[in-house]
């Protein structure tokens, strides 16, 4: 039995000062006897006082000892196991020995680690788009006469986050491409002409703040062009361009909006939500600079954007 085990398996004898590897998954090389200080030389230094509390429970009560702690390989390396060791004594008697196994858990404890980290990251993430929803809502819906253009313009904003999410999430939210998240931004205008943008840029990655941002920035750029820019008459037309270049000594990303061929702009009176989110909004999630004009030839916008988190594909 034994030896069909996959189990580590030892003896001890009354009080676990002597401990001899029976056979099984051998993790310390071959059978035979462990040195006295087993306990400092094997188990991790973190798990140490566990065992020895464990160790000395099970001898008070003269009941199974049970731990799950880290032992060291014979390569060195770290293992998680399950260790559970009956007493071994005479009806009527004390404990004379221990007997054991130590079942490897290592994949097991990896995978509970590895879910922990994504339910934190996944409240995190909630918590995050739950406050960027509460600022739209308050930002579109504050001092409006007009409930269903406001409700329809808060529907619209919720929708250029949930495309961004979308594209995350084909990323396992690692990173989003720049061009999927400047063509997602774009395609509602795309409808009813494909070939009223004109995109240039190369291959880069954005992480997710950045992602999230950035497509935020676009559908209101997208929405006041639509509504009174380029892309409210024909034949105006919308460039996007975006380059990586050192700008104040750091590699930057440097994204243009232009608008050209539409009717005459005249610059609002006063920044709107839209506005606030491209300048501020941007200015605070990229950690870089924003110039939002309202120039009479059409709107520009410029993006500068320090890349320490950012990936330009070779």
């Amino acid at each position: 039995m034994v030896d069909a085990t996959s189990d580590l398996v030892y003896r001890t004898n009354h009080d676990w000062s002597e401990v001899d590897v029976v056979g099984g998954n051998l993790l310390f090389g071959r059978p035979g006897s462990l040195t006295p200080d087993w306990l400092d030389v094997l188990v991790h230094p973190d798990d140490r006082d566990q065992v020895r509390d464990a160790i000395a429970r099970a001898r008070a009560t003269q009941t199974p000892f049970s731990a799950e702690h880290r032992l060291r390989s014979e390569d060195g390396s770290w293992v998680w196991v399950s260790s559970r060791a009956v007493p071994i004594r005479p009806i009527g008697g004390d404990v004379t020995e221990w007997f054991g196994a130590a079942t490897d858990i290592t994949a097991r404890r990896q995978h509970e680690e590895h879910q922990r980290l994504l339910l934190n990251e996944l409240n995190h993430r909630v918590k995050n788009t739950l406050a960027i929803v509460q600022s739209l809502a308050l930002q579109t819906l504050r001092g409006t006469d007009d409930m269903g253009l406001a409700c329809d313009r808060f529907e619209a904003r919720l929708h250029a986050l949930a495309q961004a999410h979308d594209v995350l999430t084909r990323q396992q939210w690692e990173h989003a491409t720049l061009q999927d998240i400047v063509r997602t931004a774009i395609a509602p205008c795309l409808v009813d002409d494909p070939e009223r943008f004109d995109i240039e840029g190369p291959d880069m990655q954005l992480d997710p703040q950045r992602a999230l941002a950035l497509s935020m920035a676009l559908h209101e750029l997208c929405s006041n062009a639509t509504k009174y820019g380029a892309l409210s008459a024909r034949p105006g037309r919308v460039r996007i361009r975006w380059r990586a270049e050192v700008v104040q000594g750091r590699r930057s990303l440097v994204l243009s909006w232009e608008e050209v061929g539409g009717p005459p702009v005249t610059a609002p009176a006063h920044r709107g939500f839209g506005s606030r989110l491209i300048e501020r909004g941007l200015r605070h999630d990229l950690g870089g600079e924003v110039a939002l004009d309202f120039g009479t030839a059409g709107v520009t916008c410029r993006i500068t954007a320090p890349l320490p988190n950012l990936e330009v594909a070779a």
